[in-house]
């Protein structure tokens, strides 16, 4: 989510971006810039689910809702959005996040040491990541615990500065590798898919020796009961989670920190950090080779999007068919799902960014390529300000809504959103060279108050 790009250089927000190549120097910073407006507002889609409600313990899975999604008439409605978002955005708007912010990593030290050498590079580097954990920490531990800045900083400083000189290849190798296999072994441990799978199977020994009859064991006893117990108790635990939900800003701080804590002990222990990791490697090689910058020809983001698209939406839709096929039972879900999460996430975020790339050389995106490069130019003051927002709406607020919505109708919460980030992106720049909070981590970085109204410098000049 850094905003590099749009804090190195101050492109043009009126997205006319013209299809010859090879792009200009300005014409690829506005690409990325695009880019991470519609990663930043395209993750809102999976993490509304979070603001609006609790969450089953599938993530971003609408199982367990306050209000069940798939039932009703508007339960074809609730399939083609989980269809929607699973496909194109679940993992893959996070996954371009961390392509961008490897690619940012690249350019910002490749600017500085530049003009100001590596001492530079590094002193404002380490400064600058230093600076996003702890906004990171901030926004963890009191507005919402599912941040991820302070992932990024940990991550820039431990790992991706000492590859900063690696070659693309060895990089692209490394990342795809610590991506997929890592990561898969990631979400394995993340969910205890072992010991998920296994209590499901115990389960249904338990269930078929009832119905047919057969002596039950003791641990067999002891399942069944525990279910019951569940079932029983799960209206009551609701209540409770809704309750917690709709508690005031400062009510809602120890749980929010406590449950923040948690989150991110449990990424690192359980490995869901390699996902993040290995994509932002893999971000790197793909900057150095020229592919997040637009520098490729047209035929090879084809390419990629085809082989893209044609190993991701068999395994999506093939995915939730069968878990639906198998009424969402838990052991469904994690085979068809979750097992091939990093694959899918994989080809299918390979496979948008190819598609974007291509819409915004080919001017296709030319009326709203302004919108979504000022988004993009203030991605942490729109993160920041949509969970603000989010929080004070459904939580923090008078209204307390937490919890009242069926499931499509988080999407009227986030086109509001959207709108919003928009709006006052567009706004904003059009009197300012950064973001308010872009220009506070500036300051801060350089600790000392930077221009807010003159245009953008490069760091390495000042």
């Amino acid at each position: 989510m850094s905003s590099v790009a749009g804090s190195v250089f101050s492109p043009a927000i009126e997205g006319d971006l013209p299809g010859r190549e090879p792009l200009a120097s300005r014409e690829r910073i506005a690409i990325i810039d695009i880019l991470r407006g519609i990663a930043l507002l395209g993750i809102l889609l999976m993490n509304i689910d979070d603001f609006v409600g609790p969450e089953g313990w599938l993530h971003d899975f609408p199982l367990g809702l306050a209000h069940p999604a798939f039932v009703g008439w508007h339960a074809m409605l609730d399939k083609a959005i989980l269809a929607l978002k699973w496909t194109f955005f679940e993992g893959k708007m996070r996954a371009l996040f961390g392509l961008l912010f490897g690619a940012s990593t690249v350019l910002l030290l490749q600017r500085i040491e530049q003009r100001a050498g590596a001492e530079k590079a590094a002193d404002v580097f380490h400064r600058r990541n230093m600076w996003l954990i702890g906004f990171g920490l901030l926004h963890g531990l009191v507005i919402w615990n599912g941040d991820i800045l302070l992932t990024y900083g940990v991550i820039a400083l431990l790992v991706l500065y000492p590859l900063r000189h690696v070659a693309p290849k060895r990089l692209l190798v490394a990342g795809l590798t610590i991506w997929l296999v890592g990561g898969t072994l990631g979400v394995v441990g993340f969910m205890d898919m072992p010991g998920a799978l296994a209590k499901e199977a115990f389960l249904q020994q338990a269930h078929e020796a009832t119905a047919s009859g057969a002596p039950l064991t003791e641990g067999q006893r002891d399942a069944l009961a525990e279910e019951a117990r569940d079932t029983r108790e799960a209206p009551v635990a609701m209540e409770e989670s809704l309750r917690d939900g709709r508690r005031g800003f400062i009510d809602s701080v120890a749980s929010n920190a406590s449950g923040y804590l948690a989150f991110y002990w449990k990424q690192w222990t359980g490995g869901l950090m390699l996902e993040y990791i290995g994509s932002m490697i893999f971000g790197m090689g793909l900057f150095r080779m020229g592919f997040l910058t637009g520098d490729l020809s047209s035929r090879t983001y084809m390419k990629v999007a085809l082989v893209s698209y044609a190993v991701a939406l068999p395994l999506s839709l093939g995915g939730l068919w069968y878990g639906f096929h198998h009424d969402l039972s838990t052991g469904a879900l994690l085979k068809a799902l979750y097992c091939p999460y990093m694959v899918l996430q994989f080809f299918a975020a390979m496979g948008n960014a190819s598609l974007m790339i291509l819409l915004i050389r080919s001017g296709r995106l030319s009326m709203v390529a302004g919108s979504l490069a000022a988004v993009g130019r203030m991605a942490i003051t729109n993160y920041l300000f949509t969970s603000i927002l989010c929080r004070f709406v459904f939580s923090w607020g008078p209204w307390k809504l937490y919890g009242t919505l069926e499931y499509y109708q988080y999407l009227y919460v986030v086109v509001a959103v959207w709108v919003f980030n928009i709006l006052f992106s567009r706004l904003w720049l059009r009197h300012f060279a950064f973001g308010p909070v872009e220009w506070v981590w500036r300051s801060l970085t350089y600790w000392r108050w930077q221009p807010l109204q003159s245009s953008p410098v490069l760091p390495g000049a000042q």
